[in-house]
C-alpha cells in the first residue's frame, strides 16, 4: 500500500513517522486520530507493559497470608488462590483444596503496623469532655475495647436486674388486673375543726369548703399578696435611718424592734406602730413645748453696760405667765474677764424681765479687771409647775471695754484717709478697718503692732471719692480681740467720674 503521504518530499516513505490514524479516537489509551503510527504504537506498548507487570506474580506480597509451601506460580493461580480464601472466610461449600488436597487454612492475621496500639474514633456515646473542657472522640483501641467491653458487662448487670424488676412488677399488675373490675369506695376522713365551723366532728369536704369561703373573705379584707407585697414596698425611703421625731433620739432604724428591711404585712405592721409611737411622742413635745404657754413662748435676750465697777444686766424679751425660774435663787451667771478673773452670781431672770433698770452687779470688790473684756454666761432654766414644762439654753454675751481704746483722729483726703492715735503701754495690735456707710462691708483693713506708750499713724487709700464711710480700731492684748466704736467720716472730692472722650461743640482758636 501506498502512503498518504508518498508525495511529500519532506518524509521518507519507509518511515513509521509518515503514516497516520484515520480511525477513531480510543480514549482508554489516549489514541487520537491523526496521531502517526510511532505515537501508537509506544501508547501500546506503554499499556502492554503495565499489563504485564500486574500480571506479575513477583509484584504482589503475599507473606501476609504465611505460605510455607503451594505459594502461586502465576497470576491466574494467584487469583484462583484468593478465590479459594475468599470462600473460607465465606464459610462456603464446595471449597477448592489447596495443592496438598486439604481446605483451605484459617488464615493467621497478622496486625497492622500499629495497631491495636493505635488511635481510632469512637461512637458518640463514648465520648467525653476531659480536664481541659475539650471535648474527646477518639481513643486509642484497646482502651476503646476495654470500654465497650466494661459497658457490655454493666448493661448485662442491668438487664439482669430490670428483669427481676420486671417479674415484680408483673405480679402487681396482675393483683391490679384483677382488682380493676371490683367497685371502688372511698372513705373520706373526719376530724374536729377549730374555728372555720363549730368544733364537732365533720367531713374533711365540708370543712374544705367552709375553709376556702373564710379564706376568700380574708383575701377579699387584706388583699391578694401581690397587692400586699406592693404596700410593703411603700415604705418611705430611707426611713431606717431618718432621724426619729420622739425623744428616744437616733435614727428610726435605732429604736427597739424596728425592721430595716421588711419582707412581709408583719414586719411592715411592727414599724407602721413605732413610726405612730415615734410620732405620737413628737406631737406630745411640740404640745408641750412650741405652744404660747410652751418653751416656744420663751425668748430671752441680755445686754451689758458698765459704768465705772458697776455693771449691769438688761433682760428683754418674753417669759409667758405660769413659768418661773428652775433655782429658787435665780439663774446662774458667771462673770470672767480676759485676765482670768471670775466670779458667780445669781440673778432672778423671771422677775426682772423687761425692767428698764437692769440688774446691778458690782464688781469693784471682786477678782475682775474692770479694764479688760468681760464675759458673761449664764444657762437660763424655767418651770411651769402646772404642765411639768421645763426649758433651758444658754446666754452669752461679751462687754468690750472701751476704755483702752484711744481717740483715732481721722482726716479725709479724695480717695484715702489718714488716721493717727496715741498708743498705749505695751505691745498692742491695731487694726484699722474701713467698713461701708451700713456698717455691714467690711471694705478694707490695716494692721500695725505698736509697743507704746508712743503715737502711731498712717494712710489708707484705695477709697472712692465724696463717699461715706465707717472706720474703727481693733485692739488685739495678751490675744484678745477689743473692737472699738465706729467713726463715719466722709472722703472729699466728688463721686462722679470725669468724663471721657469728651468731643467740643465749640473750639475756640487763639
Amino acid at each position: 500500500m501506498k502512503p498518504l503521504n508518498a508525495d511529500n518530499q519532506t518524509c521518507s516513505p519507509i518511515s513509521s513517522n509518515c503514516v497516520i490514524w484515520q480511525g477513531p479516537d480510543i480514549p482508554c489509551i489516549k489514541l487520537c486520530k491523526g496521531d502517526t503510527i510511532s505515537d501508537i504504537t509506544a501508547k501500546l506498548a506503554t499499556e502492554l507493559c503495565g499489563i504485564m507487570k500486574t500480571l506479575d506474580i513477583t509484584s504482589y506480597d503475599l507473606s501476609c497470608f504465611n505460605l510455607t509451601s503451594c505459594a502461586p506460580e502465576d497470576f491466574q493461580a494467584l487469583i484462583q488462590f484468593l478465590i479459594g480464601r475468599v470462600c473460607k472466610l465465606e464459610q462456603c461449600t464446595g471449597c477448592i483444596p489447596d495443592c496438598n488436597g486439604n481446605d483451605v487454612p484459617t488464615p493467621t492475621p497478622v496486625p497492622v503496623a500499629g495497631c491495636p496500639d493505635c488511635l481510632v474514633s469512637v461512637a458518640t456515646c463514648f465520648q467525653y469532655t476531659n480536664e481541659f473542657g475539650d471535648v474527646v472522640t477518639s481513643m486509642q483501641l484497646v482502651d476503646y475495647v476495654r470500654a465497650i467491653g466494661a459497658l457490655i458487662c454493666q448493661n448485662i448487670g442491668n438487664i439482669t436486674t430490670i428483669r427481676e424488676v420486671q417479674v415484680v412488677q408483673q405480679k402487681s399488675i396482675d393483683v391490679l388486673e384483677t382488682k380493676a373490675n371490683l367497685p371502688i369506695v372511698f372513705n373520706l376522713p373526719e376530724f374536729t375543726p377549730v374555728c372555720v365551723l363549730p368544733a364537732v366532728p365533720a367531713d374533711i369536704a365540708v370543712i374544705l369548703q367552709a375553709l376556702e369561703q373564710q379564706f376568700c373573705a380574708l383575701r377579699s379584707a387584706t388583699g391578694t399578696p401581690d397587692q400586699i407585697y406592693q404596700a410593703i414596698v411603700k415604705q418611705c425611703g430611707g426611713l431606717s435611718t431618718a432621724p426619729a421625731l420622739g425623744t428616744t433620739g437616733g435614727s428610726m432604724g435605732s429604736i427597739p424592734g424596728w425592721v430595716n428591711s421588711p419582707v412581709n404585712a408583719a414586719d411592715t405592721l411592727t414599724n407602721i406602730w413605732l413610726t405612730i409611737c415615734d410620732l405620737r411622742s413628737a406631737v406630745a413635745n411640740i404640745k408641750l413645748n412650741c405652744c404660747p404657754d410652751g418653751c416656744d413662748g420663751i425668748s430671752v435676750d441680755m445686754q451689758l453696760t458698765l459704768t465705772g465697777t458697776v455693771l449691769k444686766l438688761f433682760f428683754t424679751g418674753n417669759i409667758p405667765a405660769g413659768f418661773q425660774n428652775c433655782n429658787p435663787n435665780g439663774i446662774l451667771f458667771t462673770i470672767t474677764d480676759t485676765s482670768g478673773g471670775l466670779v458667780n452670781v445669781y440673778v432672778d431672770v423671771v422677775g426682772n424681765m423687761n425692767n428698764i433698770n437692769g440688774v446691778s452687779i458690782d464688781l469693784g470688790a471682786t477678782p475682775i479687771n474692770i479694764l479688760n473684756n468681760l464675759t458673761v454666761t449664764g444657762n437660763p432654766c424655767f418651770e411651769n409647775t402646772v404642765t411639768n414644762a421645763t426649758c433651758q439654753s444658754c446666754l452669752e454675751k461679751i462687754y468690750y471695754n472701751v476704755a483702752v481704746c484711744p481717740a483715732l483722729s481721722l482726716v479725709p483726703l479724695d480717695t484715702s484717709i489718714s488716721y493717727s492715735a496715741a498708743a498705749g503701754v505695751g505691745t498692742i495690735n491695731y487694726k484699722i478697718e474701713v467698713w461701708d456707710a451700713a456698717g455691714i462691708t467690711l471694705i478694707t483693713s490695716f494692721n500695725q503692732t505698736i509697743t507704746g506708750p508712743g503715737v502711731f499713724a498712717g494712710q489708707i487709700g484705695g477709697l472712692t471719692a465724696g463717699t461715706l464711710y465707717k472706720v474703727r480700731l481693733v485692739l488685739t492684748i495678751s490675744g484678745v480681740e477689743t473692737p472699738c466704736p465706729f467713726q463715719s467720716i466722709t472722703t472729699t472730692g466728688s463721686a462722679c467720674a470725669a468724663p471721657e472722650a469728651v468731643v467740643p461743640s465749640i473750639v475756640i482758636t487763639p
